[in-house]
């Protein structure tokens, strides 16, 4: 900056028509003036203020910094030369006085100069008198930068559509603005109606003969960051994006914005009729990306799903049975203290994963997310809904980028995985899970691997270079939130499940297929509700609370002490107990000398019989042909087998069978057991 732009102290200037004199500065804070006029009155402005008042801007655009490491050579060469030429500074960091030709003791300036020209003269620093003054003003101004300005001369960079006519540019901008909502189409064909409308807007007029390399250029120009020649669905989400400046979607708070969406899970599953894909519903929360809940269904989910997902997020995660995921009490991340005294329903068995109240959902457009259903269940406990404009995903990017997660570390290492499109599916179907068993897994590996693997998302201000897991990052927003009471408890939900009647017989209760026990039915089995004659089938017909998407138990209410009675399906330990059975017997066999119920040889036993895939062709024919191998090898160890030649001279002859002695001990007659054994 030249010194003529620069202001110091005793300096004078005119602010409002009043002459003031900068008296007093503190670096960085704020400098004090006083009034000419009148010394005992002062003004303090802060330093912020002056950052509006004046400018530093240079006089010239000049690079500040290299673009590499450092300036080009020449311009470092240059600058010592104008150095010795017009302070006598030497060239040798190494010498300690100036060379005799430059000396300002001895010689005069331009004497300097006609030496320092002589010397350049036929080198690539060679500059005429008149340059050459004007490097050592443009370096008394920029130093090193405007040095390689000068010498380094580069074109100024600005976009072509600068140059182009305004009328031009807003027919551009016309046919780009309406291929927002039409089909994808090709840059020719769009620079091909760009020309007929300048045609018929301005006949006879230049601007018409302009030629197609340009026109497409400007065309190129104008379309970057419209995706106007892209998908079709890119570029009406772009163009849904609010235009003006983005603000920050994050959450700092548990609950404070939570994500509900559903997607098809790219796993088939299959039932009694079908294989086909099933639905995946997930409420997220932003601020942990802890899941709240998740449901899998088999159809398209409703109003009433999502109600009671909404349910299962805000209660204790004991009231939801039949998973098998860690429980509470194995859990190092999360405060199971904390989280027992603010939720009075969770205990050591419940299940390992934190508890969120979700204060505000974003949904989309649905039917489902808008039914009455869920509106009025989101309304009863204070919980904001939130709709996203149509056609905008974006405005829930962290479940949609869960979904992402789901299939890439969940969906792909499981039996059946087929991708996200039929383009993406094998040549030949694997095998599929049951619908009960992927929400069994799906529940385990939230609990277990999700929950404590780092989110690249999870970061803190106190520590900015740490990668939190969701439980850590629960554990550190929990510590500093408030705490919510729970809105409702077990009761409460099992309330909210849908009822059928059905009657409690001597063998439990028969539902969807299924049959259903508990000790604590045995003076219900009998029992009459309605008034009817005990022993009748309308007075043994009770109410049934079951959950449709967990069929492993039901429930009901003992209608004298208001209990809820949980019964288990009985065909889970009947179906199992032959399971258990064979594979303590398979231990058994493998490892004699090993006690059975040892989880080292069971957990080497079940890795190496998944290992085989009985069910897959190429890994049976695989594994014969290894047995096979390993037989061979077997019989070569046991050294060559030795041959006896048939003496095929004594049978050339038949024998007379009577002249043979069946008493003799070299005869043996076989029985018909060892022929046909």
């Amino acid at each position: 900056m030249s010194d003529e732009s620069k202001l110091k102290l005793g300096d004078s200037f005119d602010i409002d028509g009043e002459i003031w004199v900068w008296a007093h500065i503190i670096p960085g804070l704020e400098v004090k003036l006083r009034s000419e006029n009148a010394p005992d009155r002062h003004l303090i402005m802060s330093v912020e203020f002056l950052r509006h008042a004046g400018t530093a801007q240079r006089e010239r655009a000049v690079s500040l910094r290299p673009d590499g490491d450092a300036w080009p050579t020449n311009v470092c060469d240059m600058e010592a030369h104008l150095l010795e030429a017009f302070t006598g500074r030497p060239m040798d960091p190494l010498a300690s006085t100036p060379r005799a030709q430059y000396d300002p003791a001895l010689t005069t300036q331009n004497a300097r100069v006609d030496a320092k020209l002589l010397e350049l003269k036929g080198t690539s620093l060679g500059r005429a008198r008149s340059t050459f003054h004007l490097l050592w003003k443009t370096y008394q101004q920029d130093g090193a930068a405007g040095l390689n300005a000068r010498m380094h001369r580069k074109g100024e960079q600005r976009l072509a559509i600068s140059r182009a006519d305004p009328r031009l540019v807003t027919i551009i901008d016309r046919f780009l603005d309406r291929q927002t909502d039409k089909a994808t189409s090709s840059k020719k064909r769009c620079a091909v109606l760009v020309r007929r409308a300048l045609e018929t807007t301005y006949p006879g007029d230049p601007i018409c003969e302009i030629k197609a390399r340009t026109l497409q250029g400007y065309i190129n120009e104008r379309a970057a960051g419209r995706y106007s020649f892209d998908k079709a669905t890119t570029r009406r989400n772009t163009d849904n994006s609010p235009k003006r400046q983005y603000h920050s979607g994050a959450a700092y708070q548990l609950g404070e914005r939570c994500e509900i969406d559903s997607t098809d899970l790219d796993v088939l599953v299959w039932d009694e009729t079908s294989e086909f894909r099933p639905k995946l519903t997930v409420l997220l929360d932003v601020a942990s990306r802890v899941p709240l809940a998740w449901a899998i269904h088999a159809d398209s989910p409703g109003g009433f799903d999502h109600a009671l997902l909404l349910a299962r997020a805000i209660i204790g995660r004991k009231a939801v049975p039949g998973s098998g995921a860690a429980t509470l009490s194995g859990s190092a991340a999360l405060p199971s203290a904390l989280m027992k005294q603010v939720n009075p329903y969770l205990s050591d068995e419940s299940l390992a994963l934190p508890w969120i109240f979700p204060r505000s959902i974003t949904i989309d457009g649905g039917a489902d997310f808008r039914s009455r259903t869920f509106r009025d269940a989101c309304r009863a406990y204070g919980i904001h809904r939130e709709l996203a404009p149509s056609g905008t995903p974006t405005v829930k990017p962290h479940v949609e980028r869960n979904f992402g997660t789901l299939s890439s570390d969940f969906a792909a290492w499981l039996a059946g995985f087929v991708g996200n499109s039929v383009a993406h599916r094998g040549a030949r179907d694997n095998p599929t899970l049951t619908l009960d068993s992927l929400r069994l897994i799906l529940d385990s590996w939230i609990s277990n691997i999700y929950l404590n693997k780092p989110h690249q998302g999870l970061k803190s201000t106190s520590s900015p270079g740490r990668i939190f897991t969701p439980n850590q990052m629960y554990t550190e927003l929990f510590s500093v939130g408030p705490g919510v009471p729970v809105p409702f408890g077990v009761e409460e939900y099992l309330a909210l499940l849908p009822t059928e009647r059905r009657m409690i017989g001597r063998a439990g209760i028969d539902l969807h297929n299924r049959r259903y026990d508990s000790p604590d039915l045995e003076d219900l089995r009998s029992r009459s509700l309605t008034g009817a004659e005990p022993g009748s089938a309308r007075a043994r017909k009770f109410p049934v609370s079951f959950d449709p998407y967990n069929a492993n138990a039901v429930w009901v209410r003992h209608p004298e002490t208001g209990l809820w009675i949980e019964c288990w399906d009985v065909a889970l330990r009947e179906k199992t107990a032959p399971m258990v059975a064979e594979i303590d017997m398979k231990l058994l066999t493998r490892y004699p000398d090993a006690a059975i119920d040892d989880p080292d040889r069971r957990r080497e036993w079940i890795d190496h019989v998944e290992s085989r895939e009985r069910g897959d062709k190429r890994k049976r024919t695989q594994h014969k042909r290894e047995q096979q191998r390993l037989k061979v090898e077997a019989q070569r160890e046991s050294g060559p087998s030795t041959t006896t030649p048939i003496p095929l001279r004594q049978w050339a002859k038949p024998v007379d069978i009577s002249t043979i002695d069946w008493t003799s001990p070299d005869i043996h007659l076989a029985q018909a057991e060892e022929l046909d054994p």
